[in-house]
C-alpha cells in the first residue's frame, strides 16, 4: 500500500491527503526527477507535488 501524501488543491485553495496517485519520473535540464501527480476530491483536477530526483 501507497503511503498517503500531501497535495495541494490551486483552485479550492485547500489542502488534501490521498493515496491515490501515480509517480512519474520526467527528464529536466539538472537531471530526472519524480513527481506525483492525483486527482483533487475539491475540484477534479489534477494537481502535482515534487517527490525529489530520481535514482
Amino acid at each position: 500500500m501507497p503511503e498517503k501524501l500531501k497535495f495541494f488543491d490551486l483552485k479550492a485553495k485547500k489542502y488534501y491527503e490521498t493515496d491515490q496517485y501515480e509517480v512519474v519520473v520526467r527528464e529536466t535540464k539538472r537531471g530526472k526527477i519524480k513527481i506525483a501527480f492525483a486527482v483533487s476530491p475539491y475540484t477534479g483536477k489534477k494537481f502535482a507535488r515534487i517527490l525529489g530526483p530520481a535514482k
